[in-house]
């Protein structure tokens, strides 16, 4: 799978690769970060190890595009994919319903090592540190909504409360992401909105691209998740999902269009 995402990669331009990398990444990261906040004794092993074929997944094609990327892999990139890979592979492997204490070792030299990554990757850029983690943290707790309310079709017995709990996260995440994006438009944005601008895509595209990812990326995960949350509480989960699926989308799309202004414009939305 690496070597056939490196030759696909081959065919896309700069921006295209960097928006699929941070993509990939932010997805693996978040999914992997909120891992803990179901017990698995309440959901079976089952559901762990399905975010973990997530994360894993992701990392591979990640790891595939970073061969195509310029500038070339350092051997510390090296080692933390490496590690990275097999660690999520034993986690997959050796988890159970229990969570063991090698299991939250692992857990926690992963976020480290994906954090260090991380940060060597972007070179120190703190606007693109900070905007890995809030993106992969809306990411991340959206995916593993989406997951867990699918997976009450697997243990029709689990209460609404562990879904319920994942969108009070959603909710702190998405208004911290969206309080950053604010302070970005007011303090450097707005010249990008003035009439006749030349700036970034030009006025009329600035207004296309900035509006999708305030109404698709922010205010439908907002209004959508209010509705699961009401559907939760009277206990339609799989109602719940589908509409968990929408959110899913919406905030893929709006994180997509945040890398792309914050790769080819500076404007980390």
């Amino acid at each position: 799978m690496i070597f056939i995402t490196h030759y696909i990669v081959q065919l896309m331009n700069s921006n295209t690769q960097i928006i699929s990398h941070f993509f990939l990444l932010s997805l693996a990261f978040g999914t992997q970060f909120f891992a803990p906040v179901v017990n698995t004794k309440l959901t079976g092993v089952g559901f762990y190890k399905l975010g973990s074929a997530i994360v894993l997944g992701a990392l591979v094609l990640a790891f595939g595009i970073d061969l195509s990327m310029s500038p070339v892999l350092s051997t510390f990139e090296y080692a933390c994919y490496g590690i990275l890979l097999v660690s999520h592979i034993l986690s997959f492997t050796l988890h159970r319903d229990q969570k063991s204490i090698f299991m939250w070792v692992l857990y926690a030299i992963q976020l480290l090592l994906f954090s260090a990554f991380v940060f060597h990757a972007f070179q120190f850029q703190a606007a693109w540190i900070n905007l890995f983690f809030i993106s992969a943290f809306l990411l991340g707790i959206s995916n593993f909504s989406m997951l867990l309310g699918h997976y009450y079709l697997v243990v029709p017995k689990l209460t609404e409360e562990p879904l319920i709990y994942c969108l009070n996260i959603f909710w702190v995440v998405i208004f911290i992401r969206m309080t950053s994006s604010l302070a970005v438009i007011f303090s450097t944005g707005m010249p990008y909105l003035e009439e006749g601008t030349m700036l970034g895509d030009g006025y009329m595209y600035n207004w296309l691209f900035i509006s999708m990812r305030y109404l698709w990326g922010y205010a439908a995960p907002l209004i959508l998740s209010f509705f699961t949350f009401r559907l939760c509480r009277l206990r339609s989960i799989q109602s719940a999902t589908g509409v968990l699926y929408i959110v899913e989308f919406f905030v893929i799309v709006g994180e997509l269009i945040s890398v792309y202004l914050m790769s080819k414009h500076g404007l980390s939305l």
